[in-house]
């Protein structure tokens, strides 16, 4: 993305007049570069005299036994269960929110360690600006919890090159994380992007696919 299109973002951000923090969801696909954006708007904000809240939803997954409860390579599972939205939702997207207390956490659990990881309790001043990038943002379960989000696009085959680059899983067998990608990650996410069109319903969206201008 060229930064031309970043500074827009980060002016569409700094033009959002709330009296609770603004929060912003970053979705797309696993290796889109959802954290990247983010951490570049991070800098942009903060350089215009914002606090900034940086949180992802790999911090608020569900423990194995719900993640995979339809098997550690379903695709349904992949969409149904991998976010915990109801802590999502309690500990950081509604206390940040119209009427919140404003006392958030930024994670519930280690999904490496496979074990419980509650962040310290903090409290965000009303012009804050929350920036969380992580998968299925415009689900049906976090509706009404952003007010503002981005997509950003990317072919599924620049996202498999990507994850194996940067080894995504932690794997040990390069081949198996790109199976791992084509029979859970990409049927999961298309299933999302068939039923809710999130590219359709971001406020911005962003394509970082190699020679893209956006």
């Amino acid at each position: 993305m060229a930064p031309s299109g970043i500074e827009q973002i980060a002016t569409a951000i700094l033009g959002c007049a709330l009296d609770h923090p603004v929060r912003v969801g970053i979705d797309g696909f696993c290796g889109a570069g959802k954290t990247t954006l983010a951490n570049s708007l991070a800098a942009l904000l903060i350089s215009a005299g914002r606090n900034v809240i940086r949180a992802t939803t790999d911090d608020f997954q569900n423990p194995p036994e719900v993640r995979w409860q339809l098997g550690d390579r379903s695709p349904i599972g992949f969409v149904r269960h991998q976010i915990d939205s109801a802590a999502l939702r309690k500990h950081l997207l509604e206390p940040l929110g119209p009427g919140g207390t404003r006392s958030y956490r930024t994670s519930t659990y280690d999904v490496f360690a496979s074990r419980p990881k509650m962040s310290p309790e903090y409290v965000a001043a009303p012009n804050e600006i929350l920036l969380l990038d992580g998968l299925f943002l415009h689900s049906a379960s976090l509706k009404g919890c952003f007010d503002l989000t981005v997509f950003v696009s990317a072919s599924y085959e620049t996202c498999v090159a990507r994850a194996r680059a940067r080894n995504q899983e932690r794997s040990a067998d390069l081949a198996e994380l790109e199976a791992l990608y084509r029979e859970k990650y990409i049927p999961g996410f298309e299933m999302y992007c068939h039923e809710v069109s999130p590219k359709e319903r971001a406020s911005i969206v962003v394509e970082t696919d190699a020679g893209s201008n956006r």
